[in-house]
């Protein structure tokens, strides 16, 4: 298990590359889990960070890859989301690797299942759920499965501005028992179809500025 994170890695990156052309014009990137080809540069009070994003879709399938680093490069974080474009019911796969706090080396891997729900035109709502198993390398704490429950509420303001909102919860089952309760709020400006500049800041004091790109 201990190296699932690097695995997901190259899964996210491998399978996409070839087919990235294949993703259509007009997806609106401001969706958190939007099946796009591109990344994002960011910055903010934790360092430098960024991330790229490779996709596909064939029929009513479609297959989004995403890896990502934070905190300096320090965090990493690696996804993978295969919706059905009629139901809007995916795979979930969330990975990630934290070695930003020294002596420590936090893992986790997780896979289940994320549902799209467009509630107007002005709200669409994103609701995952997700098991696996977390480990520190150091043997800091002991290793325990996990439940992952992740949330996250677009808002459209009008055609350039939207508002944001990503909470999710942690929970361990078993050998280290916690609560991790995390939560993010945006406020995003869309340049134009490909461009997008967001300001985030989180309940653990950080805050940041991306810029987002679709090639």
């Amino acid at each position: 298990m201990k190296y699932i994170p690097l695995s997901l890695l190259v899964i996210a990156l491998t399978p996409f590359y070839c087919a990235a052309a294949t993703t259509a014009d007009d997806v609106d990137m401001s969706d958190p889990m939007a099946v796009y080809t591109g990344g994002d540069i960011k910055a903010g009070n934790q360092g430098l960070g960024g991330s790229l994003q490779f996709s596909a879709g064939k029929k009513n399938w479609a297959v989004m890859g995403k890896v990502e680093a934070t905190n300096n490069f320090d965090t990493y974080r690696a996804r993978i989301f295969t919706p059905n474009k009629i139901t809007g019911t995916g795979i979930y796969i969330d990975a990630g690797k934290d070695n930003h706090i020294d002596s420590l080396s936090s893992n986790y891997a997780t896979i289940g299942v994320l549902q799209v729900i467009p509630v107007n035109d002005k709200l669409r709502l994103y609701v995952g759920l997700t098991y696996g198993k977390s480990w520190e390398e150091n043997n800091k704490y002991q290793d325990t499965k996990l439940i992952n429950a992740q949330f996250y509420a677009k808002y459209k303001i009008d055609e350039k501005f939207y508002i944001m909102a990503a909470p999710q919860y942690k929970y361990g089952l078993d050998g280290e028992e916690f609560r991790d309760f995390y939560a993010e709020l945006s406020l995003g400006y869309k340049i134009d179809k490909s461009n997008i500049i967001m300001f985030t800041g989180s309940t653990d004091q950080q805050m940041w500025l991306t810029y987002k790109f679709k090639i």
